[in-house]
């Protein structure tokens, strides 16, 4: 009988070390970042020179609102920062606080047309979609 209330005992601690191990990586885990950096380059796939001007737009999601209120189950505070490339092709931009980022680029088309009657002249389209 001793045994078996022993390997209960056994039993419990080992679940409840478990839950708090997991509980303690859950939170450590879920929590906001300070100060993180975005940056990249916007690149021509084709010739690997830099694109000007590209609109880049972050979306940070934190788990803290505007008010200070913190819930670790869910994003409570969203940020849609809008960006311009240089003349490099970079962009860059420090989040106060960030729990996850994502990153979208305008699709920019570039396509190549010759106008029949003079097909010395390259005209080049640039559109942004």
């Amino acid at each position: 009988m001793k045994q078996i209330i022993s390997r209960l005992l056994i039993a419990i601690l080992v679940i409840l070390a478990l839950a708090s191990v997991y509980i303690f990586i859950y939170y450590y885990n879920n929590q906001d970042v300070n100060d993180v950096k975005v940056e990249g380059y916007v690149l021509d796939s084709s010739n690997s020179q830099p694109l000007k001007d590209v609109k880049v737009t972050v979306i940070n999601d934190r788990y803290e609102n505007d008010n200070g209120h913190k819930n670790y189950d869910e994003y409570l505070g969203q940020d849609k920062i809008e960006l311009r490339t240089d003349t490099k092709g970079y962009y860059s931009i420090v989040l106060k606080k960030s729990a996850y980022v994502y990153i979208y680029k305008k699709k920019i088309v570039i396509n190549l047309l010759r106008k029949k009657e003079n097909k010395r002249k390259n005209y080049l389209l640039l559109k942004h979609i």
